[in-house]
């Protein structure tokens, strides 16, 4: 049997990242990967803010980076366009596999054992506490377990910290070349016929390709991908496709138990607008590596110590999430023909340049400003009011309000 004092379980970003403050305050750590490379296979649309990046404390750098974003535009299911243009880089157009390797290579830096090819069953037991993994014949103790497997959750959920789980969508995504797009902004298309739940997305990587996917609440992804690459390129065969889930649900109701902390994708720390779920899963996973380390550090890896990883997240970012929830569930109970009229209202009152200004001020990553900001704009307010509906707004102003 092999020993550590801190065991991550999966080497994403929101692992590595995990691992690497953990490892940086002295602690041992070992991360265990199930694939035998490091971030591959890919599946992430890799779109990350430039304040993002600047959170979790990676340098923007030509290694990774494919493309930088300045705005975007978003298509009602008619295909009335609502246009937002910034005077500076927004995003970053990532390559997600060379993203996650330099993290890897970070990690190690900072004293991180990584064992690749190793996948993890099932977690050690004893009375009511995790304390480490099995797998492949072999067993790892820990006095803290980190669990980052992913959006699947397993782990997790084999000890109930997770119910039934909503808003996991199925998500394929490709990328085609030989299009025309705009060279700096990102398409967003809505409509039941295209992404019911969700959205399908247009990401310029440079020069004539682009990186398109979608997700769905129903149907199939893949099937309706083709439809839309040739609604919107008038592509006939449909490229190679990469599948993978975003989650629009929100964090799971606990994220700590004796010698367990949950992070990234495995506790549902995603923008549920966007589904993405890098930068504020690696925040929260940052911290549960300080208070692991911290943990062993005390030698008290109780669940009533590190619930402060917990009780950190939900006072930083738990009003982000659920201010992002509520737009989310706003958005899926809008049909098609109200957002329609919404939009034209948009285009006839002049509100573009209104959320333009606002968008341009926002964060990308902590969305309840801008959304705050917006319905207090007596304008935006009176149009949403009379195309939406007082009920339809009150759960979303409701979480805004709320310190």
């Amino acid at each position: 049997m092999s020993k550590t004092e801190v065991l991550v379980i999966g080497a994403g970003p929101a692992g590595l990242l995990a691992a690497r403050e953990a490892a940086l305050r002295g602690v041992d750590v070992l991360v265990l990967e199930e694939h035998r490379e490091v971030g591959v296979p890919n599946h992430c649309a890799g779109l990350l803010s430039v304040e993002g990046l600047k959170r979790i404390g990676v340098r923007p750098s030509s290694i990774f980076i494919q493309h930088e974003i300045r705005g975007g535009k978003v298509y009602s299911p008619d295909g009335t366009e609502i246009r937002v243009t910034c005077g500076r880089t927004r995003a970053y157009v990532v390559d997600r596999t060379r993203l996650d390797k330099m993290l890897s290579r970070e990690a190690v830096e900072a004293g991180v054992e990584i064992f690749k090819g190793f996948r993890v069953e099932s977690l050690l037991i004893k009375g009511s506490a995790v304390v480490g993994a099995r797998g492949q014949g072999r067993e790892i103790e820990a006095q803290v377990t980190i669990d980052a497997e992913g959006a699947t959750a397993t782990l997790a959920r084999s000890l109930g910290l997770i119910g039934k789980r909503y808003g996991v969508l199925p998500g394929v995504n490709c990328e085609v070349s030989g299009v025309e797009v705009e060279p700096h902004m990102v398409e967003v298309w809505l409509g039941r016929e295209i992404a019911p739940g969700f959205f399908a997305w247009v990401i310029p990587l440079g020069g004539d390709m682009a990186r398109c996917g979608l997700a769905c609440d129903y149907g199939e992804p893949t099937g309706r991908l083709r439809d839309f690459l040739e609604r919107r390129f008038c592509l006939k065969d449909l490229p190679p496709t990469r599948r993978g889930f975003v989650l629009t649900g929100g964090p799971i109701p606990r994220t700590y138990g004796d010698g367990l902390l949950v992070v990234g994708d495995a506790a549902g720390q995603t923008k549920a607008t966007t589904g993405g779920g890098v930068i504020l899963g690696g925040l929260c996973a940052m911290k549960a590596g300080e208070v692991a380390a911290e943990a062993v550090e005390r030698g008290d890896p109780s669940a009533r110590f590190l619930r402060r990883y917990e009780d950190w997240w939900r006072r930083e970012l738990g009003g982000e999430f659920s201010s992002m929830s509520s737009a989310r569930r706003l958005l899926n109970r809008l049909s098609d023909e109200t957002l329609n009229r919404l939009f034209a209202a948009f285009k006839r009152e002049g509100l573009e340049s209104v959320i333009g200004g606002l968008v341009e001020e926002g964060d990308m990553d902590l969305q309840k400003g801008f959304l705050t900001k917006a319905l207090r704009r007596p304008q935006v307010l009176r149009t949403l009011i009379r195309i939406l509906g007082r009920m339809a707004l009150s759960e979303l102003w409701r979480n805004l309000t709320f310190k």
